[in-house]
């Protein structure tokens, strides 16, 4: 697995250049991270979100598919 970029993780969210810094496979990483984490706390329900462009789905399909 390609390491994730540490500058993506910001204050409030996550951004990063898609592709390059930000990528489905990243996306997928902090998803099951997310999961993992979650599910040790009790949490059964993420919600996703992204803004309109057109690399959202990709990266929202990765970080739901974890």
């Amino acid at each position: 697995m390609t390491p994730i970029a540490p500058e993506i993780f910001k204050a409030y969210d996550i951004r990063g250049i898609v592709d390059r810094t930000l990528t489905e496979e990243a996306a997928e990483a902090i998803g099951q991270a997310l999961g993992t984490m979650g599910r040790a706390k009790g949490v059964n329900r993420f919600i996703v979100g992204r803004d309109g462009r057109l690399s959202g789905e990709a990266r929202t399909r990765g970080g739901a598919r974890a």
